[in-house]
């Protein structure tokens, strides 16, 4: 039943995504257009002002901040959330998820009022930091795989209807295999068949790349696979390199978080892609980097967006 319910989310996706194609594919200038309001974004760890890192929110865009920046002992710090509202700068949200380390936190494989309590507070959160976006993980695998993928949905349902209250789109993150840890949203037709059997307008798809790629050399196939089953969905991005070695193979490697163009990843490839299918973000998730390298993997980006920018500008002057 769970591999049925999978493939039929996957063939309905992709028919719409065929009905799509064949009538947008000739109009590039709209969407040329959408592109100079992406924002440029890089996740709260890097934010000197937040947790004393690298980059001042002015410099970007947007930041993508996650519940420990400002959930103390289980309850929202709204001296803190005062705090980073006054900080220069657009925010997405990142909601806590379950992990290898930590158990305890929001589990979407399974049915719970601690879930929904924790989701309530992340919305109301985001709403007090006027952020439309909040980002989910699918989670854990929390022991009979099909009352884990049924929990899932339930869950996804639910709180894409409750987000639609405070105008917050939901999106679903693609993961990564964890030595010892399965768990649902790894592949893209995963996260095809779970957008399409909720099917609600505002559950979109976030993309990290560092993750695509992993599960992509994992289980061999083509990295751009993701962008092929997911575009249509795909609002928002996460930005980092690796060297492509799943911590399932060597520990040492796996989901490194380097800065762009460190690691593997072809991210000519990965930028011809996003300017085809348009993302509303792309958020930058580094560990461990300079002042300098972070700056770098910015700019980078904001080439990216000024390159198409000029492309317009060309394109209009005719």
């Amino acid at each position: 039943m769970l591999y049925a319910l999978i493939e039929f989310g996957a063939f309905y996706s992709y028919q719409k995504y065929r009905i799509r194609t064949l009538h947008t594919k000739h109009i590039s200038l709209p969407n040329s257009l959408f592109m100079l309001d992406m924002k440029i974004g890089i996740d709260s760890r890097n934010i000197k002002e937040i947790r004393n890192g690298v980059i001042y929110a002015s410099e970007v865009d947007l930041v993508e901040v996650g519940g420990k920046d400002f959930i103390k002992e289980g309850r929202i710090d709204w001296e803190t959330l005062n705090k980073l509202s006054s900080l220069d700068t657009h925010f997405s949200l990142h909601a806590p998820y379950s992990s290898p380390t930590n158990e305890n936190l929001l589990d979407l494989g399974t049915v719970r009022e601690k879930n929904f309590k924790i989701m309530r507070g992340i919305f109301e959160a985001a709403s007090f930091l006027g952020t439309e976006w909040v980002v989910v993980h699918g989670d854990r695998i929390s022991g009979n795989p099909r009352k884990s993928f049924l929990h899932l949905l339930f869950n996804l349902k639910t709180f894409s209807k409750l987000a639609g209250d405070y105008s917050i789109t939901l999106l679903l993150e693609n993961l990564h295999k964890e030595k010892g840890w399965d768990r649902f949203g790894i592949l893209p037709q995963e996260l095809l068949a779970i957008i399409n059997l909720v099917r609600e307008d505002n559950l979109k798809v976030v993309l990290d790349v560092g993750h695509a790629f992993l599960a992509a050399n994992l289980y061999g196939f083509d990295l751009m696979s993701f962008f092929d089953c997911l575009s249509p969905y795909i609002y928002h991005m996460h930005l980092h390199d690796n060297l492509g070695v799943p911590a399932e193979i060597n520990e040492n490697y796996g989901d490194q978080h380097l800065p762009v163009g460190k690691g593997k990843i072809d991210f000519g490839q990965v930028f011809d892609r996003i300017e085809e299918i348009q993302p509303k973000n792309l958020v930058l998730e580094l560990k461990h980097v300079t002042r300098a390298e972070a700056m770098e993997s910015i700019n980078i980006l904001k080439q990216l967006r000024d390159r198409q920018a000029k492309r317009v500008s060309r394109v209009l002057e005719r």
